[in-house]
């Protein structure tokens, strides 16, 4: 029988790696026999998976998304491929029917659903980072302690979290459409495994052969570590009229994205108590896990957090105490940065330059003019580097 996977997330999982790899090979996997749904003249994955959790960030009359899931539909229907694979990490915040209305829309094909999970460290940490490039401003205490409390589960940041990470109640909602056999929980290797460990558990799950995806997956470096972030929190409060688009363009894809490229990111390691908390937290879904029953590729270890110190981190690194001095630094790269941008941006856009009209005595009386200008400017030049000719220079002066 033909199948359909549900690549669901979580969020934080390398989902973004994955699915960039994927789209960039569409062609090798249908060699392979499996369709990753989409591509070109196709319905986008995200916005059909929007439409079907009725998601509208343009409001509802988003033209983008109206239709959109039932396009990618009939394309799956129209497929005759072995395998149909889909992967958006919003399929995790599927209610229960959601998901038994994705399912029931291929019928015709036996489902099944993957779940790519880390170790609750690694994700609380990258967790705040995300929030705080969607415009969140909460320092890390705030949003470490709202998370642990599980009397705030229910508003944010505490809600948004769990609703993404919470692996055992995701299993639960998708459970009830999809035998629990055919939900296959991957595990994201910790940190030092070999490169390409996560697409080789995959692709064990899905059917193909990791080492025919050739072509490699585009990559725009996002990380910005502890000074980066602290700077965006402090900038949020400021932006808080910009519409979403806007903001994602200035602040997601240009402020981000300079800062990664101009700074060191200083990495951090979690508080002992934060730490002790997400071990304990982990070992509880891991029970859950097993209990169960769902197939595991990889191993439940990979879900109980570890010390995450490393290269230019150290246990005390936190957020909340950057100093000013190291987000003006970073802030000025930005700047810079940004001028940069916009000096281009107006290089590119600029009008044409009307030319003056002049006869051929005033052009070459001119063309005299800046000759002698460009050679006194040379000597000045020269000057600056030269302490004999800076003396000369203004002996001729005087």
């Amino acid at each position: 029988m033909k199948r359909v996977y549900f690549h669901i997330g979580l969020h934080k999982t390398g989902t973004t790696y994955l699915q960039q790899l994927l789209r960039a090979n569409r062609k090798a996997l249908r060699r392979e026999g499996v369709f990753y749904a989409g591509g070109k003249g196709l319905p986008n994955q995200v916005f059909a998976v929007w439409d079907l959790l009725g998601r509208r960030p343009q409001g509802e009359g988003d033209a983008r998304i109206a239709g959109s899931w039932q396009g990618l539909v009939d394309a799956v229907s129209a497929d005759d491929d072995p395998v149909v694979m889909l992967s958006d990490e919003h399929l995790s915040l599927a209610t229960a029917k959601q998901a038994a209305t994705a399912v029931e829309a291929f019928g015709d094909r036996e489902p099944h659903v993957v779940v790519t999970a880390r170790d609750l460290a690694r994700t609380l940490g990258s967790a705040w980072q995300e929030e705080i490039k969607n415009r969140g401003a909460w320092t890390w205490a705030e949003f470490s302690a709202a998370v642990r409390d599980p009397r705030g589960a229910g508003t944010n940041p505490a809600r948004g979290f769990w609703l993404r990470q919470d692996l055992p109640a995701i299993l639960g909602v998708w459970a009830r459409s999809v035998p629990v056999e055919r939900i296959h929980v991957v595990t994201v290797p910790p940190a030092g495994a070999p490169a390409g460990a996560l697409v080789q558990r995959l692709g064990s799950v899905v059917g193909f052969d990791p080492a025919e995806l050739t072509r490699e997956a585009p990559w725009a470096n996002e990380t910005i570590g502890v000074v980066g972030t602290e700077l965006v929190r402090r900038l949020n409060p400021m932006l808080t009229e910009l519409p979403q688009r806007q903001y994602d363009r200035a602040i997601k894809r240009t402020v981000v994205r300079l800062l990664a490229e101009r700074t060191a990111p200083v990495r951090f390691a979690l508080p002992p108590d934060d730490l002790a908390w997400a071990r304990g937290r982990g070992a509880e879904m891991v029970a859950a896990v097993r209990t169960g029953g769902y197939p595991v590729v990889g191993d439940l270890a990979d879900l109980l957090s570890d010390d995450l110190a490393g290269p230019g981190s150290a246990p005390d690194r936190l957020p909340d105490r950057t100093s000013s001095d190291e987000v003006l630094a970073d802030a000025l790269q930005a700047l810079a940065g940004l001028a940069e941008q916009y000096v281009e941006l107006w290089w590119e856009t600029r009008g044409p330059e009307e030319p003056v009209e002049a006869d051929t005595r005033a052009r070459g009386i001119s063309q005299a003019r800046a000759l002698a200008f460009k050679g006194r400017r040379a000597a000045a030049r020269l000057a600056d580097r030269n302490p004999v000719a800076g003396r000369a220079l203004g002996a001729g002066g005087g």
